[in-house]
């Protein structure tokens, strides 16, 4: 009996098909643990991991909502309140950038009060915990604080990167500062210095008039 070369290569693919069946069913009995733990616990992270990312957004919302609920309080003039609320937010959500930004708050509302003294160590905290440009906001805070000070203000300001967006203000302030100490030259060349910067306009216009009256 004559066989044709289609019927000898449809022959060999169902051996081949065969033994390929025969090779994933061996597999499957060897490997069958394994494979299902291995399914198990693809499909465990993938639930943390949907899980965690919905809890990360419930709680990033829930912070948001009692830190501005704090900040409305600070500003009808509930401040008892508002800053009960901002500690709330300090302590029960410590580490979260927003627990920063109350300390933050907390600290703009008691330097508004005079207690700059109380300030001064939350400010010291954003300080050393928060990142930029947090950080560098809480730079010149703490410079504007002390500002009746100048030897405590100006390391602050010194402080902030020049490639921080608060530089030019930081370099006016020390500039300030100086200039009341009567070195007039170096709050020149700290008014320069600033508008070299590129500030915004508001800033460099008032950066302008500043260099014009010291003649530079």
């Amino acid at each position: 009996m004559h066989v044709s070369r289609v019927e000898v290569e449809g022959i060999f693919e169902e051996v081949d098909a065969q033994l390929e069946a025969e090779n994933v069913a061996r597999f499957w009995q060897e490997n069958q643990p394994w494979i299902i733990t291995g399914m198990i616990a693809l499909f465990l992270g993938l639930f943390a991991y949907v899980g965690w990312g919905e809890y990360q957004k419930k709680r990033d919302l829930e912070v948001s909502e009692r830190y501005l609920n704090a900040v409305d309080a600070l500003g009808s003039s509930d401040d008892a309140t508002g800053r009960q609320e901002l500690i709330a937010v300090s302590t029960t959500y410590a580490g979260h950038g927003y627990a920063l930004l109350a300390r933050l708050t907390e600290a703009r509302a008691l330097a508004g009060e005079g207690k700059k003294e109380a300030a001064l160590p939350l400010l010291e905290e954003v300080v050393a915990k928060a990142d930029p440009p947090l950080r560098d906001l809480a730079l010149l805070q703490t410079g504007y604080l002390l500002a009746d000070e100048p030897g405590r203000s100006r390391p602050f300001l010194d402080k902030i990167s020049r490639e921080s967006s608060y530089k030019p203000v930081a370099l006016e302030l020390a500039g300030v500062l100086i200039a009341a100490q009567g070195d007039a030259a170096a709050a020149l060349a700290l008014y320069k210095d600033a508008l070299s910067l590129k500030p915004d306009s508001g800033l460099r216009k008032r950066l302008e008039r500043r260099i014009q009256r010291m003649g530079g």
